[in-house]
């Protein structure tokens, strides 16, 4: 008799369960799988079906469905629930990242023959993956030591070990287009596959590693440093601070430690993160009865130090001087470049920076991974300006620390200044003409709107539309109305119709034209 796949068992749960017509769009969208993948597995639903005398009818145009009654539904939902009829399927993205966490997580070589068993594919198959990790392990400065009747093993620092296993879990290495973790501030860290652990050892082995790492327990543990620290990280690095706490924990519980140098561990300890790095590391090591090192209390007062955060903390600069002299300067130079001499005066823009820089640094400075996709502002060319300050802004960052500003964060900087040109640039609207046919009291409403949304726009004349001449039209720097206006003006590019309520997509439509 045929077993099903995981994913056929998926598809014909969902077709059993809405018990209606559902097409392979929306099955695709339910199952996060390709309406193509939907059809092709169609057929082993099918074949499974008949052998349990059902069917599976297919309504063109419409989708499909088993014509049964929904306590009938139920039991063939009991029958494929019983895993012994199913049979695992991996994509090859899902395969190699468990690969990977396996190979990452085991002390002992590994022959070939024992990883096709885990696996359950072939011998082909598995050498072409350990290409594709290996790849990957040469550039987090490890390696894959495969020799014959040794077998497979990584080799590498105890600290690139730890940071590979945090991007394999965050889901940004080259083989994880289809990832098999999630992390949300709700339920930490979880395992797509934990339901079908049992389906396939290498899956199996992955589960126990994934469920030894208690990350919600970590993430209340960041919040308590927060409190300590007198700030707060963003919400992405409390998720990324608890995963790499999570996995260090485990770590240092199997007997694996980091390593300071003296002069860098005695750098650690003379900053105010040393206290909290501490205060985190004993809790860690209290709760799974394991024993941190220095380095290992180093491993998190840098990863703290590297975190971004909504704004510097209390007496962060004080020790980190060389900081505070390259805020002063990048602020100068920003304010020359746009010409805007109140630029330098912005500490929102100023605070921006500081918690772009800071962090990027000591990134570099401590080789330290980070998601890249948790650090992807960026902005269209056509911002001509704010790109070619950010280089400069970038220049003199390297100047004053010797970083280069991965593109990430020059980005990030070109959305910075983008902002704080709008907010500092000088109006040159000095006669607003705003048209409101509909009488006086709809004409004050919207007026009023305007000196909410746009201060700046202090000189607001409201005129008729009777009255309006094509010199008005001429002298007028915005023209704002509540109705078309006549042919001859309407296509000035100055006139913007919006809503007497000022509607949210007006406002973007007047802060485009103003900026």
């Amino acid at each position: 008799m045929l077993a099903l796949t995981t994913r056929q068992r998926d598809i014909l749960r969902v077709i059993l369960d809405v018990n209606r017509p559902i097409g392979s769009v929306e099955l695709a969208e339910i199952l996060h799988l390709t309406p193509r993948q939907v059809t092709y597995n169609m057929q082993g639903v099918k074949v499974w079906l008949k052998q349990h005398d059902q069917d599976l009818a297919v309504l063109p145009g419409v989708g499909f469905v088993v014509p049964v009654a929904s306590d009938h539904a139920r039991e063939l939902v009991q029958k494929i629930n019983i895993q012994s009829g199913v049979q695992i399927v991996l994509s090859v993205s899902q395969r190699q990242q468990l690969l990977a966490l396996f190979l990452l997580t085991r002390t002992e070589p590994f022959i070939l023959t024992q990883l096709e068993q885990i696996s359950q594919v072939s011998r082909m198959t598995i050498l072409k993956d350990l290409d594709e990790i290996d790849k990957w392990l040469q550039d987090q400065k490890m390696r894959l030591i495969r020799k014959p009747h040794f077998g497979t093993l990584v080799s590498g620092a105890e600290h690139d070990c730890q940071q590979a296993l945090a991007e394999l879990l965050w889901g940004e290495t080259p083989f994880s287009g289809d990832p098999i973790t999630e992390i949300t501030h709700a339920e930490g860290l979880k395992f797509d596959l934990q339901d079908d652990a049992q389906l396939l050892p290498l899956v199996e082995h992955v589960n126990d590693f994934v469920s030894s790492l208690h990350m919600r327990r970590a993430i209340g543990l960041v919040a308590k440093a927060e409190e300590q620290l007198g700030g707060r990280f963003t919400d992405d690095a409390v998720l990324h601070l608890a995963l790499v706490f999570s996995i260090m924990s485990r770590r240092v519980q199997c007997g694996y430690h980091l390593e300071a140098d003296e002069k860098l561990l005695a750098s650690l300890q003379s900053a105010k993160m040393w206290l909290v790095a501490s205060y985190v590391a004993k809790r860690l090591g209290r709760e799974t009865n394991s024993i941190w090192g220095p380095g290992d209390m180093a491993g998190v007062a840098m990863e703290m130090m590297a975190a971004p955060r909504n704004e510097i903390f209390p007496g962060e600069l004080e020790r980190e001087s060389d900081f505070s002299a390259l805020s002063e300067r990048l602020m100068e130079h920003i304010s020359q470049a746009f010409g805007i001499s109140k630029i330098k005066h912005d500490r929102t823009l100023q605070n921006g920076l500081l918690n772009n820089i800071v962090p990027a640094c000591f990134h570099q400075r401590f080789n330290l991974w980070f998601p890249v996709a948790l650090n992807n502002a960026s902005l269209p060319d056509q911002y001509e300006k704010e790109h070619i300050v950010a280089q400069e802004v970038s220049a003199l960052v390297y100047e004053f620390t010797g970083v280069n500003l991965p593109q990430s964060e020059i980005n990030n900087l070109v959305v910075l200044l983008r902002a704080a040109f709008i907010r500092n640039r000088s109006y040159r609207f000095d006669h607003v003409i705003v048209i409101c046919p509909s009488g006086m009291a709809t004409a004050q409403l919207l007026v009023a709107r305007l000196h909410v949304r746009f201060p700046n726009l202090s000189n607001l004349e409201v005129i008729s539309l009777r009255d309006l001449t094509p010199n008005l039209i001429t002298s007028a720097d915005l023209i704002l109305t509540t109705v078309p206006l006549p042919r001859q003006y309407a296509s000035n590019p100055k006139v913007i119709q919006v809503h007497p309520l000022l509607m949210p997509e007006d406002i973007e439509t007047i802060t485009q034209f103003l900026s």
